[in-house]
């Protein structure tokens, strides 16, 4: 006897001979990838840099890694913290060493400090 909280749900013959072939491409593809994807000898066989050449599966890897970097980013002041400290901060930090040091330099040029052998935008 059936229970009469759950409804009955029938897939015609053709249906579910679509899926289990489909289950089975899909389960061929994943074992070719995994094994182009751990061949050491590719590089050696000349048969591409270690990274598969098929559409398909660029495709896949590039939605892949756009969906799972980017479609739940948030903008929070941790976020921006971390882009300003990492990104901006050392080239802002950059410089400005650089900028003391080349002023540096410069001055003591303008005094006759440095010697013409010495410095480094010579033209001999």
């Amino acid at each position: 006897m059936l229970p009469k909280d759950k409804p009955i749900v029938t897939t015609p013959i053709r249906e579910v001979r679509y899926i289990e072939e489909k289950a089975r491409t899909r389960k061929a593809l994943r074992e070719y990838i995994i094994k182009e994807r751990s061949n050491p000898f590719r590089q050696a066989a000349n048969m591409g840099g270690g990274y598969i050449q098929d559409p398909a599966f660029v495709r896949y890897e590039a939605s892949n890694i756009f969906t799972a970097e980017m479609a739940h980013f948030k903008f929070t002041w941790r976020t921006t913290g971390f882009f300003l400290g990492f990104v901006i901060g050392p080239m802002v930090a950059i410089g400005i060493v650089s900028e003391y040091y080349r002023r540096a330099f410069d001055a003591k040029v303008r005094r006759g400090e440095v010697s013409y052998f010495d410095r480094f935008n010579k033209f001999t």
